[in-house]
């Protein structure tokens, strides 16, 4: 369809008429917009769906992907309406770049580079599908690690509410028996047996990894060797680092035979073979839940594809 503005047809009606030549002279602007921004910024997008990676910029970009929506449609404002028709559907993918990428409890409170980084490698806190967005959103205003556990324990109700909702919508069947197990997990923390809850939560995501992922790769997502390498956000797309790392961090090396200190945090090795007060307890057991759910719905959404 030509965008020209062309003469009546001999013996038509006159058509509507163009008087300060609009359209002809934002000819030149629109197709700078659809083809040099075009090629700047959709790229970017569909960098980012389609490799998933969480490199620092783009990162930052994708969680201010609002604000560019905002910034550009503020600029195009005194265009005519022939001149935005051309970007409409740019902007709808532009604006649901968040909602595509990020699991529902992070739209509304989607943390920086920084903070992923802190909360997921620095001390472990599963945020992929659960915890809620409330919940989200105090640990991401609190001022330390320390208050961020503390977060956890006050509002442990809460995030086993969360996990429960999560859970109950894993539809896919090869999954159905570990979102059983997941289930008892929740009953079993609800009714005050959170050393149970946390032993079956360590071994049903250990369980999990088992099932669903090649040896080499499963060493890889849990290789947390005291020296060795860190995890890298940057190695993998974007849901299997976020749900990821905080798995890497609960398989941190620990090994009694070297007498290393049981850890107060929650991990896999420790849940089965540094069974103590020190390492069990419902905090803990709540951290256990929130990672096999995380788990649980990472290969439920996967494996719909």
């Amino acid at each position: 369809m030509s965008n020209e503005v062309e003469g009546p047809e001999e013996g038509s009606e006159p058509g509507p008429v163009d008087p300060f030549g609009l359209t002809r002279a934002f000819q030149p602007l629109t197709d700078y917009y659809r083809t040099t921004m075009a090629e700047t910024l959709r790229p970017l997008a569909e960098t980012v769906i389609s490799t998933s990676r969480i490199g620092e910029a783009i990162g930052r970009q994708v969680a201010e992907a609002a604000g560019l929506n905002a910034m550009l449609r503020e600029t195009l404002e005194p265009l005519n309406e022939h001149f935005r028709e051309y970007w409409r559907d740019f902007f709808e993918t532009l604006g649901s770049l968040k909602e595509r990428i990020y699991p529902p409890n992070l739209h509304d409170a989607t943390p920086s580079v920084e903070e992923f980084e802190q909360l997921l490698l620095e001390e472990g806190i599963p945020l992929m599908w659960v915890p809620g967005p409330k919940i989200v959103r105090v640990l991401l205003d609190a001022t330390d690690a320390r208050e961020r556990r503390r977060v956890i324990g006050r509002r442990w109700k809460g995030i086993i509410s969360d996990c429960e909702a999560v859970i109950d919508s894993v539809d896919h069947p090869s999954l159905q028996e570990s979102r059983n197990f997941a289930f008892d997990c929740v009953d079993a923390l609800r009714d005050g047996h959170s050393n149970p809850a946390q032993a079956l939560a360590a071994n049903l995501l250990d369980g999990l990894m088992h099932a669903h992922f090649k040896k080499p790769d499963r060493v890889k997502l849990t290789s947390n060797k005291k020296g060795g390498a860190r995890f890298d956000l940057n190695d993998y797309q974007i849901r299997v680092a976020l749900t990821f790392a905080p798995v890497w961090y609960a398989h941190a090396e620990y090994w009694p035979k070297n007498g290393d200190p049981i850890p107060r945090v929650f991990g896999r090795h420790p849940s089965a073979h540094g069974v103590s007060r020190t390492q069990y307890s419902r905090i803990n057991a709540v951290y256990g839940l929130m990672l096999v759910t995380s788990v649980l719905k990472f290969f439920d959404v996967e494996m719909e594809r």
